[in-house]
């Protein structure tokens, strides 16, 4: 390359900067704060997390696809567990283990809310199955980049002469907490927005003229794509088939019916061909292995089913958990419910702004109704498939599969507000919606996230003073009980009983110590059976450091059916997965029993 040339390139590349500092600057800021979520998040603390990432490990494993039960997400299509696979098959992960948070309840909303434990096997520098984790959680931090790039360049390609428009509908999409939450963990459901985004994109390009075959290629290559990212695209076909209509509808003056028919079938050809090229495959295995093309079977047996009809009750619970989860919503993790409240008011505002434009029209030029009723209707089919699904199974109040969406829902929530401010102003809209959006990113996190999964706090000795029933029970002198408290003396059948703990660390701990609480019947049979982190489930006992003291809440469910008897409540205390108990010593460090 001569030095001309390389000016020349040198110059160009300097004036799409300039030209996209902003899209350039959202999308920093947004990979920031998604891998700062991602980090933050431990891992298996989202939507599905844990079965997602088995699947891809599977794959990396066995160098094939599970069949039936072998992962409970194997009813889903492949592609983002194969993408997955590729980027981590280098990572040795044959010492995977996750722990079950047995202080975990899931029918009651109380803490601990973490699902599982968190070991220093988690803790960076990340080694093995958490590199590999931690890496497929980037892959999903860069769709959600791609996302945010589709849904700027969708607006733009709608309103070129409005960047302010694009700028801020990115910016609402980029910062929005759920978003990065969802960005920054294991789920399919990131590679099928991206996909669907995409696929908007190219929609908006053909509607203004771009009829290219090739783009009508493009445009089945990425619906295949998504399917094989998420099934539930194969609702864009119903897009794909209206697109083709407006186009055979603006071109029916330049062709007799004949023409227009035979265009229609060359133009439906092009999209479905990559599509079976691509996605073809997956039915056919689903038909061989279960029967059906989806694999529906499967699908029923790997979900809660629903039992009862869909009631209006139903309903207005679908509506108010994913209007939450549309913010930020996942267990634990929840705003304030006059936080939620205020949230309507910049909905109600882009409502009636939308109103405001499509009854006036004045700032909408043509062609963009024709565009903004395509993506407002594929709004409304990705919604409208929750109902059915609903009824179906249970737990889909979850805004992450309204995210097929998202690009549109932001341009909108972004057009509508535009239409409350003078034209002039829209600059200011734009780096008004940024920044509010940008502080509630960063302050989501530290103030509704991280509480969540914190440890509890370290005590000093001063605050044991008044603790009900002070002790020194010595367990292989690698931790001491040196307190207890209970609820009360007596119990009811079907009472908690509550017993809060004082740990104190005898060493600096490397391993990971169960506590088994046993209340036994003077006859040696146990009531109540209880296996867990002697810190109730918030932080594991190899993080423990000499001299830490560590409050805990332990809660024992006395059985509906107890006998009134006098019980004894015990304590063991053994390594993870062994039977290795560690001995009570006396103050000689004499071994007393277990």
């Amino acid at each position: 390359m001569s030095e001309n040339q390389a000016s020349t390139l040198w110059g160009r590349v300097k004036g799409a900067l300039r030209a996209n500092v902003a899209l350039i600057s959202i999308l920093i800021l947004y990979v920031i704060l998604a891998t700062a979520y991602s980090v933050i998040v431990p891992l298996g603390e989202a939507p599905d997390e844990v079965p997602h990432f088995t699947y891809i490990r599977y794959i990396t494993l066995h160098g094939n696809l599970p069949v039936g039960a072998e992962e409970h997400e194997g009813f889903q299509p492949p592609l983002y567990y194969l993408i997955g696979a590729a980027a981590t098959s280098w990572i040795d992960t044959e010492d995977y283990a996750i722990r079950a948070n047995g202080d975990y309840s899931f029918t009651e909303d109380r803490p601990p809310f973490n699902l599982l434990l968190h070991t220093t096997a988690e803790s960076f520098p990340y080694r093995g199955w958490a590199l590999a984790w931690h890496l497929i959680r980037l892959l999903s931090v860069a769709m959600g980049a791609t996302t945010v790039w589709a849904t700027y360049r969708i607006a733009k390609e709608i309103f070129p002469a409005y960047e302010y428009i694009a700028v801020g509908a990115a910016a609402f999409n980029a910062f929005l907490p759920q978003f990065l939450f969802i960005s920054g963990v294991v789920n399919n459901d990131n590679l099928a927005t991206t996909l669907s985004s995409l696929a908007l994109l190219v929609v908006v390009k053909i509607l203004k003229g771009a009829r290219l075959y090739r783009n009508f290629l493009l445009l089945g290559a990425l619906v295949g794509l998504g399917v094989l990212a998420k099934a539930s695209l194969l609702n864009f076909f119903v897009i794909v088939i209206i697109v083709i209509g407006l186009v055979l509808w603006q071109e029916r003056r330049e062709k007799g019916l004949a023409l227009l028919v035979r265009r229609g079938a060359i133009l439906l050809g092009l999209v479905v061909v990559p599509f079976l090229l691509i996605a073809g495959w997956w039915f056919i295995r689903n038909q061989i292995l279960y029967g059906d093309p989806l694999g529906w079977g499967l699908v029923l047996a790997a979900n809660a089913l629903r039992e009862a009809p869909l009631t209006l009750g139903d309903i207005q619970w679908l509506i108010w958990g994913l209007y939450r989860s549309f913010w930020l919503r996942w267990i634990g993790i929840e705003l304030e419910l006059l936080f939620y409240a205020g949230l309507t008011i910049p909905c109600v505002l882009a409502f009636a702004g939308l109103m405001t434009l499509f009854r006036t029209r004045e700032r909408i030029p043509p062609p963009a109704p024709l565009f903004l009723s395509v993506l407002g209707l594929y709004i409304i089919m990705v919604a409208g498939s929750l109902i059915p699904w609903t009824a179906t199974v249970l737990g889909t109040d979850q805004a992450r599969l309204l995210y097929p969406a998202v690009s549109a829902i932001a341009i909108f929530m972004f057009l509508g507000w535009a239409q409350l401010v003078p034209r002039r102003g829209g600059n200011y809209l734009a780096s008004g919606v940024a920044g509010g959006m940008l502080v509630f990113a960063i302050v989501a996190p530290v103030r509704y996230i991280m509480p969540v999964h914190a440890p509890p706090p370290v005590l000093a000795e001063q605050d044991l003073a008044g603790v009900q029933f002070p002790v020194n029970i010595n367990f292989g002198d690698k931790i001491e009980l040196v307190g207890y408290e209970v609820n009360r003396e007596n119990w009811r059948p079907g009472d908690d009983l509550l017993v809060t703990m004082y740990w104190e660390a005898l060493d600096d701990l490397d391993e990971d110590y169960w506590l088994l609480m046993r209340l036994v019947h003077r006859r040696g049979w146990d009531l109540v059976f209880k296996d867990g982190c002697p810190s109730a489930g918030r932080y594991t006992t190899d993080f423990w450091k000499k001299g830490d003291i560590i409050p805990s809440v332990h809660r024992l469910r006395i059985p509906e059916d107890a006998a009134q008897h006098r019980y004894r409540l015990t304590l063991s205390v053994h390594p993870f997965e062994s039977e290795d108990w560690l001995p009570i010593l006396n103050e000689q460090d004499q071994d007393t029993g277990d």
